[in-house]
């Protein structure tokens, strides 16, 4: 086994997310080949291969047009932890967003936490992962269930809450065979729904009001079918509670972190649901 010093980070490139697919199932994490092409494409995606050209390690910087830029996707196979290849490309990640004149992002778990503050990370807000099961219906009648027409509103609101644009990302989402857009009367909310791996990714939720978002996360509720995952950031207890009646449990729990930051961006109070830990 060569040391890990020896090993060299490479940029990954389309061909190579069949082969990132297999870390992240490796986790057991929700990510598909989709998603790790939505990382290839829209940033830099940063690997490490062994002696034998088997990727062992990933990590993935995802720029974010303006203010920030997300890091995720940092995975190594259980073989080769322990062995300072995910602080390697975490630190290269970082390196390549500052570059950009943005402030790098994460989700971290509690574990990961204590790491990310030693490399200079701060905590920005908390956030719960639910589970649930959805058995499918139709959505409130003035909630429009449209994916084909309102990307331009569901980026405008995303970008709004967030702090900055992703509308690639966004777009690839609605793309998927299966993803569902809810959009508020007027505009003012929406909730996004899509495949994932191992269960329905409930989020992005925007809205304006607790009420919209509960009326938008009911239409969600009752139309998907199957196991759905949704990433609540802890302020929005009513999305909790909800959740909770609709037998949906606590799952774990991540923190968002920023480098040396902790001014918030965007307009929180308005985010209900997050895309996913590895999206933001």
């Amino acid at each position: 086994m060569a040391p890990s010093e020896d090993l060299a980070i490479v940029p990954l490139a389309g061909a190579d997310a069949e082969a990132c697919l297999a870390l992240s199932d490796e986790a057991g994490w929700n990510q598909t080949q989709d998603d790790w092409r939505l990382f290839i494409e829209n940033g830099r995606t940063f690997g490490i291969r062994d002696a034998e050209t088997r990727l062992v390690a990933t990590a993935a910087a995802l720029p974010y047009e303006e203010n920030f830029g997300f890091i995720s996707m940092v995975l190594v196979t259980s073989a080769r932890r322990r062995e300072g290849l995910a602080t390697r490309l975490v630190d290269l990640s970082i390196d390549h967003l500052r570059g950009q004149r943005l402030v790098p992002v994460l989700d971290a778990t509690p574990t990961g936490e204590t790491v990310y503050a030693k490399q200079g990370f701060r905590s920005l807000f908390s956030i719960e992962r639910w589970q649930g099961r959805s058995e499918g219906g139709s959505a409130a009648s003035d909630i429009k269930d449209d994916k084909s027409s309102d990307l331009t509103t569901v980026v405008a609101l995303d970008a709004e809450a967030l702090g900055a644009p992703r509308g690639a990302i966004l777009a690839g989402f609605l793309d998927r065979a299966g993803s569902r857009a809810f959009v508020s009367p007027g505009g003012t909310g929406f909730a996004l729904i899509r495949a994932g791996r191992k269960a329905l990714q409930l989020g992005p939720i925007v809205a304006g009001s607790v009420a919209e978002a509960l009326k938008l996360l009911g239409s969600v509720l009752t139309a998907a079918r199957g196991t759905v995952f949704i990433d609540v950031p802890v302020r929005q207890r009513d999305i909790g509670e909800m959740l909770a009646r609709h037998g949906f449990t606590r799952q774990r729990s991540f923190s968002r972190m920023a480098y040396g930051s902790t001014m918030p961006f965007g307009k929180p109070e308005r985010l209900f649901a997050v895309a996913g830990p590895e999206f933001g």
